[in-house]
């Protein structure tokens, strides 16, 4: 049951925006991850670590319902609080989804399942190249660059859902 709350968690981090609002908001991705993390801390300390991380992600993600259009100058009325909050948050996410991978890691050991080990650690990796990308193309918006950024993305999202629901069949 722990793993189906992190696979709906991850749908809600998908980021679809309708006039600046986020039609799947991100806190409630965080606020699935912290029920499905309740559920699964007792199986090891990484689903521990990765929920304490969640409660700070759930208050930052308020301010990301609502992302005002970019002005002329290409900066939003959020300013240095919004690029402080976006570091926070890139941080934050990543070593949740990096105990996430890690827990599930330890639980697939465990049972000698040496390709759901394998599949989380790879996840990770893709997790944390994807944000990478995604910084390089805030930082350097570089055309074609964007769409590659985009795609990569999906697959990164979609693969992170095969894998929760994998762990889901497997583990829970």
């Amino acid at each position: 049951m722990g793993y189906k709350k992190l696979f709906w968690g991850f749908i809600f981090l998908f980021d679809f925006r309708f006039n600046g609002f986020d039609i799947l908001p991100d806190i409630i991705a965080y606020i699935l991850f912290y029920q499905g993390l309740t559920i699964l801390e007792e199986k090891n300390e990484f689903f521990g670590i990765a929920k304490k991380f969640t409660i700070p992600m759930i208050v930052i993600s308020i301010f990301d319902i609502y992302q005002p259009q970019m002005n002329e100058f290409g900066s939003n009325s959020l300013g240095v609080f919004g690029i402080l909050l976006g570091i926070i948050s890139v941080v934050l996410g990543l070593i949740i989804i990096y105990n996430i991978c890690k827990g599930i890691g330890h639980e697939a050991r465990l049972i000698n399942n040496v390709e759901l080990e394998s599949q989380s650690n790879n996840r990770w990796l893709l997790f944390l190249i994807n944000d990478i990308f995604i910084m390089i193309g805030i930082i350097l918006p570089m055309g074609i660059l964007v769409i590659f950024i985009l795609i990569f993305s999906l697959v990164t999202y979609f693969l992170m859902l095969g894998l929760m629901n994998t762990a889901s069949n497997i583990l829970d």
